[in-house]
């Protein structure tokens, strides 16, 4: 499974349905299924890109092969308006990436994990 997240300039934002439609061809088109298309929607970039300080942010999730995935970074560096775009492959079974398999224990503290040592008498 992997995950795309694109950011959008701003003035092209209020078209964000036809690039996920655009990248959802490209990723079907290679004979990979979309799982989720989160749009989060305008937020404050990190550092001016193409001097621009906002975007239009969005995440996709499939399942495809790497060489889909190779076509769609090649459709997003094309596609006029992505600021910027990552890929990353992420592990299906993990609590983070698949809600449906339950929660992660929390983390202990260090301090907690140790062995209490006991005062010499």
């Amino acid at each position: 499974m992997y995950e795309t997240l694109f950011v959008v300039h701003p003035e092209k934002g209020p078209r964000m349905k036809e690039f996920v439609d655009k990248f959802r061809t490209v990723i079907e088109g290679q004979r990979g299924t979309v799982a989720q298309v989160e749009e989060w929607g305008s937020r404050e970039l990190a550092y001016p890109i193409q001097k621009q300080s906002k975007g239009y942010y969005t995440l996709l999730r499939y399942q495809a092969s790497g060489q889909a995935v190779v076509e769609l970074e090649r459709n997003l560096k094309l596609t006029d308006g992505i600021l910027r775009y990552l890929t990353v492959r992420v592990d299906e079974d993990s609590p983070l990436t698949n809600p449906n398999r339950g929660h992660a224990e929390p983390a202990r503290d260090a301090e907690e994990s140790k062995p209490k040592e006991e005062p010499a008498a």
